[in-house]
């Protein structure tokens, strides 16, 4: 079976990445990648790099990001990628295609794989976040045009269920980032500070910052960012900080990160593209997670992490007893990181928590379901199941 993956972000590439090192060793499965959007542009890191290392067949490259924070950018950079994305299944004609998620990119392969009838199978459908965010209409959208579906929990299931969708087609896996996380080799503090350029104290406790945009409220993106780093100040930690995803409204918060990580470079550590390696082990040893990734609710969990989410993105979504819901205000930020590094019975909970979202062994349901899978008209031409 000739299968292509289309990812265009660290984020999605990294919570499928166990999946796709499963279809690249297994001989029923001729694997490759197209790699797209912010994967291609330095300003994100250049993250195709860390694809290339990876070792994987890289079919294409889809250059349709516009380097820009503008609504009208992103809106651009779907139009772009679709013909490209047309050219590429055109000339590789795959079996099956795969997707992950809520971003552009996902509705993208969805509609293109649609109109060209190659299936498409779509992960982490019927997930919700009641945030107001684009994202979550490109992920119901995305649900409808695919023909496979792994969601990460059975909550996730039933509503894809109620969206119309038939049951048939709809494998409850759990969340694939829990494989890699949890098999990835355990660095000590001193070899990871070490790797990250030295000049740390072993013993110096630290906190890790994601915060990505929110389109429904871009114009208080440099704002919100000002407001986070603002109430870290006060904190007694240091801070890891990656920069957001290519969403509008990130140049404002790269703007917000440049500018802290130079006044306060002993408090503050930028990056534009953490190495995942890196990124798990400084989860393995930090104190807090502060900002709005979805990793906070979908990985942290496993660590026994506790997280700080700021404003609205992630609000709704089932997550385990971590994470701590705060407004975009300053003085509740910085009383949410005083409870978890100074809460004994708070950290407690988190430590025995369970992670709702899987036991780390997502990829092998998944190879298992599509060894099986019957690539015919039933599957390919859907109907409204209700």
């Amino acid at each position: 079976m000739k299968v292509i993956a289309v990812t265009a972000a660290r984020s999605e590439y990294d919570l499928l990445f166990s999946v796709y090192e499963k279809l690249n060793e297994d001989p029923k499965f001729d694997f490759s990648l197209i790699v797209a959007g912010a994967h291609l542009s330095p300003t994100f890191g250049l993250s195709v790099k860390e694809i290339e290392k990876d070792g994987f067949n890289i079919s294409d490259h889809c250059f349709n990001l516009l380097d820009s924070g503008e609504k009208l950018a992103r809106v651009a950079s779907i139009g772009n990628q679709m013909p490209l994305l047309a050219q590429s299944f055109y000339r590789e004609k795959p079996d099956l295609v795969i997707v992950a998620g809520d971003r552009e990119d996902a509705i993208s392969v969805c509609l293109t794989a649609a109109y060209m009838s190659i299936p498409v199978a779509h992960f982490f459908g019927g997930d919700i976040a009641k945030d107001g965010n684009i994202d979550n209409s490109v992920r119901y959208a995305s649900s409808k045009f695919a023909h496979i579906h792994f969601p990460t929990i059975t909550e996730h299931a039933d509503t894809l269920e109620r969206l119309g969708e038939d049951s048939w087609r709809i494998h409850v896996i759990g969340n694939p980032a829990l494989d890699r996380l949890l098999s990835t080799e355990e660095m000590t503090k001193a070899d990871l500070f070490s790797s990250m350029g030295g000049g740390i104290c072993e013993n110096t406790k630290f906190g890790v910052v994601i915060q990505h945009p929110i389109i429904s409220e871009i114009d208080l993106q440099g704002k919100q960012m000002r407001t986070t780093m603002e109430a870290l100040i006060g904190t007694e930690l240091i801070y890891f900080v990656n920069c957001p995803n290519s969403d509008a409204g990130n140049t404002e918060i790269r703007q917000v990160i440049d500018y802290y990580g130079s006044e306060y470079p002993d408090k503050f550590y930028t990056f534009k593209n953490l190495n995942r390696v890196i990124y798990i082990n400084l989860l393995r040893h930090c104190s807090v997670m502060v900002g709005n990734s979805s990793s906070g609710l979908l990985e942290a969990p496993s660590l026994g992490l506790p997280v700080v989410n700021v404003g609205s993105r992630q609000r709704g979504r089932v997550c385990g007893e971590n994470v701590l819901f705060v407004k975009n205000n300053k003085n509740h930020i910085k009383s949410a990181v005083e409870k978890c590094l100074n809460d004994n019975e708070f950290n407690l909970r988190v430590k025995s928590g369970i992670n709702p979202y899987g036991d780390g062994k997502s990829a092998e349901r998944v190879i298992e379901i599509l060894r099986n899978l019957k690539i015919d008209d039933q599957l390919i031409y859907k109907d409204i199941a209700y």
